[in-house]
């Protein structure tokens, strides 16, 4: 009978010793790959736990997404340290299974990823608004869903990195990915239609930073990427007519003397070479520049280090639309 005994002991101590062990290992930071990797092993064989989105050991969801025959889900390592953590995007088939993945940096109360809102404005939702969020839209024609997925890089005025994703029925495919956006998601990309026959075009925003200023005079230097064979690539000398128009628009920006400044001044010189005028683009720069001389002053900036760089940049663009 004491043998007994004995014997349920030893093995109560050991499940006790195991739990302990599991417990430990999940609460070290450094273990949390190891730990993501095992669960993430987990969910690709497993069905799923009465159709909920799985959870990560050593992670919190932070956010999850309906996308119709798919479902995805934002995590977080936890505990998160002070500024910064990192992330896992998650998109499940119907039986829980992995159809995407994706690494992530995510801030340690704000997440940095999240999925472009169709029914938002400028890819997000509406303060206050109580539209329902819309994911997912058809942008290149095929017959199914596509979804955008922008990632925030952490670092300082940069930057964010566009993701288009197709949902096809058995599998998800990468159509493109676009980087180096200004901001967070999704304030360097538009998405809209330039053209009347077109598909949507995804624009991208980039912020060109001269020896005129900091980040917040930088020329905003626009790409038009289109879907093309199969993927989207940036097709920005197919657009010279969108561009034209561009161009007239921040012209009548600077026609405001309330709205002149270094940052448009510069995006107005590249405008004009990104259409091969490049001529044209160096001497509105040389006569907008007068204006702007006590800003230069107030900022410690060479008027002269600042034409040079912006002529300079203007040589590598010019003619991005022939």
């Amino acid at each position: 009978m004491q043998k007994g005994e004995n014997a349920i002991s030893v093995a109560l101590a050991a499940v006790i010793l195991l739990v302990f062990l599991a417990l430990h290992q999940r609460w070290q930071p450094s273990s949390l790959k190891e730990a993501a990797t095992s669960a993430e092993e987990f969910i690709l064989s497993t069905t799923g736990l009465g159709g909920e989105i799985p959870e990560i050991s050593g992670f919190e969801k932070v956010k999850t997404y309906r996308l119709g025959r798919y479902r995805a889900a934002l995590y977080r390592a936890s505990p998160a340290p002070l500024l910064f953590a990192p992330g896992r995007f998650f998109i499940y088939d119907s039986t829980n299974k992995v159809a995407f993945r994706l690494e992530t940096l995510e801030g340690s109360k704000d997440a940095w990823t999240t999925l472009y809102d169709f029914a938002g404005r400028n890819g997000l939702p509406v303060p206050g608004s109580r539209a329902r969020p819309g994911y997912t839209r058809n942008l290149t024609g095929g017959a199914d869903p596509d979804i955008v997925i922008g990632q925030f890089s952490g670092g300082d005025h940069c930057c964010t990195t566009a993701t288009v994703l197709e949902l096809g029925k058995e599998t998800v495919q990468v159509l493109g990915r676009i980087e180096g956006l200004d901001g967070l998601p999704f304030e360097g990309l538009d998405i809209r239609k330039i053209d009347k026959d077109s598909d949507w075009e995804l624009i991208a925003h980039r912020p060109y930073r001269t020896f005129c200023g900091g980040h917040n005079d930088a020329a905003d230097v626009l790409s038009v990427y289109d879907f093309v064979n199969g993927r989207y690539a940036d097709q920005t000398a197919s657009h010279a007519e969108f561009f034209q128009a561009v161009l007239e628009e921040n012209l009548k920006k600077w026609s405001k003397a309330k709205d002149r400044s270094i940052q448009l001044l510069q995006t107005l010189a590249l405008n004009y070479a990104t259409l091969g005028q490049r001529d044209e683009g160096k001497r509105f720069f040389a006569m907008g520049l007068p204006e702007l001389l006590p800003t230069f002053k107030k900022k410690g900036v060479d008027p002269n280090a600042c034409m040079d760089d912006v002529e300079s940049l203007m040589e590598r663009m010019a003619g991005a639309t022939k």
